[in-house]
């Protein structure tokens, strides 16, 4: 429906007909979801809560059906686990954020091409820099895992958490003018680890007009340009929280 304009009825008679291979081949989705299931469970571990009960193969079975074509969903049960395990943590949202962070970085490393493809160049940065409306597109990815995990988090305590997250990176790499953003950015891979090894890339932003380019349309389309943000920092202020 998202990638190809279908209606509720359309995409519903593509999927009782058409095979998994068919229908990734319309909306290239799992890369995304599999990147989506290992940020949740590098999350979790990172929490400290233990997943060495999670078998991957059922999880994986759960959530994209068997590995061989059946006529049925073999469901073990291992989604719902998991569902228990996010349920268990003391910020959902951060765990939903961290994830899309991770299906983020993972779609940097897989898309060095499309840098010089296109215009948004930003995209290729921290999820921190792209701002709340291009980093919450990668919920089309998340959001069937967590509904099938049974898992509801707050669209507004989302952004509240991304919010949160940016400041944190922001301060923690004195980024926060368009001059800061670029002096940082032409830090390459050691600024944002996803982009190892995609030197052509790292090159262009080690230089001031590579760097200055990517920071403008940090500021004009990504975070820069978020007045969801700018709103968050003004009540920050307000707080006494600068």
């Amino acid at each position: 429906m998202s990638w190809n304009g279908a209606s509720e009825e359309e995409a519903t008679a593509a999927i009782e007909s058409q095979s998994y291979d068919d229908l990734e081949g319309q909306c290239w989705a799992t890369g995304s979801m599999e990147s989506g299931i290992k940020g949740i469970l590098k999350y979790l571990q990172e929490q400290g809560i233990d997943t060495s009960d999670i078998n991957p193969d059922d999880l994986h079975s759960d959530v994209f059906g068997p590995k061989e074509a059946t006529e049925t969903v073999a469901q073990t049960g291992t989604l719902a686990a998991l569902g228990e395990k996010i349920k268990g943590v003391e910020n959902p949202e951060a765990l939903v954020v961290d994830t899309l962070s991770t299906i983020h970085d993972d779609w940097s490393r897989g898309n060095a091409k499309k840098f010089f493809q296109r215009e948004k160049k930003h995209q290729h940065m921290p999820i921190e820099l792209i701002g709340w409306k291009e980093a919450k597109a990668d919920l089309l990815f998340l959001k069937p895992i967590l509904e099938g995990a049974g898992v509801e988090v707050s669209d507004e305590q989302l952004q509240l958490s991304y919010y949160d997250r940016v400041k944190a990176f922001q301060d923690a790499h004195n980024a926060h003018t368009t001059e800061e953003i670029a002096s940082a950015i032409q830090g390459g891979a050691e600024f944002y680890p996803a982009l190892e090894g995609q030197t052509e890339i790292t090159d262009f932003m080690a230089t001031p007009e590579g760097a200055a380019t990517v920071a403008q349309q940090i500021a004009e389309n990504g975070i820069g340009g978020d007045t969801g943000y700018q709103a968050y920092l003004a009540v920050k202020a307000e707080q006494g929280g600068e």
